[in-house]
């Protein structure tokens, strides 16, 4: 059920990102309320961005990031971009990883990359403190669930057809569009409905808000 409640989230939100630039009365394409809205907080988020990246870059060359599997030094790269993470030796994704100054594990939950557990050395292997109790597990103990949602997320994609149909592909499994319903009206309003769940989105174009039900 969680799968499918995410993979509606992200139906609507590709299906909006295609939707955006809609026509007005005149036939010309009006989006000033939208840029108008985000750009105020894409500029801040770009400083944000740029400076994770360059505290992953510092850390990583005075080797204080640690695998968070083999508990070895490695080196991370930053993508402002995609806000993604990646081992420069394996260009790997990295959604966690150990401070070796203070065994803290951080982990890609949210852009800022916040603490999400502890952990500590147990001979030459990393062990991390339980979410529940005192216990100290192994990695797969410990991380398994959230790897499996970390690349349930990285394997899903969004594209948009010569009609402008937007097509979800999650681990092989296309949702076709027919699971999404979207209305839009003369004034540049758009209304989806996700039928898988019921959920709907408004999009007003007059204040560029977006309502959900």
């Amino acid at each position: 059920m969680k799968q499918i409640k995410w993979l509606s989230l992200v139906t609507i939100t590709a299906v909006l990102g295609a939707c955006n630039g809609n026509n007005t009365n005149d036939g010309t394409t009006d989006t000033t309320a939208v840029t108008t809205t985000t750009t105020t907080t894409e500029t801040a988020s770009t400083g944000n961005y740029a400076a994770l990246a360059d505290s992953f870059r510092v850390n990583s060359e005075a080797g204080n990031i640690l695998d968070a599997r083999t508990g070895k030094p490695i080196r991370v790269r930053y993508d402002v971009t995609t806000h993604r993470a990646v081992n420069e030796e394996t260009n790997q994704p990295v959604w966690r990883y150990v401070d070796r100054r203070t065994w803290w594990v951080y982990g890609a939950d949210n852009d800022n990359w916040s603490q999400v557990g502890e952990a500590r050395m147990d001979g030459a292997s990393l062990k991390y403190k339980s979410s529940s109790d005192n216990n100290w597990l192994n990695y797969d103990e410990r991380w398994s669930e959230d790897d499996q949602r970390y690349m349930n997320a990285d394997t899903a994609t969004t594209t948009t057809d010569a009609n402008g149909q937007v097509k979800v592909k999650d681990n092989g499994n296309k949702i076709k569009d027919d699971d999404v319903k979207v209305k839009t009206s003369k004034d540049g309003d758009i209304k989806i409905k996700d039928k898988q769940t019921g959920e709907k989105v408004k999009y007003d174009a007059q204040s560029g808000k977006v309502k959900t039900d």
